[in-house]
């Protein structure tokens, strides 16, 4: 009771200073409240950076980061990219509710590039796009930039 009192008249603090245990449960308070915080920034998934994008902002956004990637393998130099989209997202439903929203699916994919005259970059491009979407080599066309 005599720990109380002071909470009332004002020491909390003196409070704080002199009971351990009350000091360890505000640590662990603090603690659990922190992991929380943290632990709900890395449950995020990329899909659920997509939301509130439109799709042709989502198009274009995937187009430079694959020019970006096509662009680092060796003997590619400057190049362009063009992606065909199959569909808009779509939702997956379990009753009445979405648990889970796929992002658009790429249909095709065309490379503009100024190594694009060497079999092997045309090889490399097309084995890595044809990984990285799940698509044919049919839907995957690698062209000569016009310098």
């Amino acid at each position: 009771m005599r720990g109380d009192s002071r909470i009332l008249n004002g020491n909390f603090f003196t409070y704080i200073k002199e009971n351990k245990n009350f000091r360890r449960a505000l640590i662990l308070i603090s603690i659990g409240i922190a992991l929380i915080f943290v632990s709900s920034s890395f449950g995020k998934t990329e899909e659920k950076s997509l939301e509130g994008i439109t799709l042709d902002e989502y198009k274009i956004r995937l187009e430079n980061e694959i020019a970006s990637i096509c662009s680092d393998v060796s003997g590619v130099g400057k190049c362009r990219v063009f992606i065909t989209l199959e569909r808009g997202e779509q939702n997956v439903y379990k009753g009445s509710s979405v648990i889970e929203t796929k992002p658009p699916r790429v249909l095709g994919v065309t490379v503009v590039c100024r190594g694009a005259d060497s079999d092997r970059v045309r090889a490399e491009l097309t084995d890595m796009l044809t990984a990285l979407f799940d698509i044919g080599s049919n839907r995957v066309a690698i062209l000569k930039l016009n310098s």
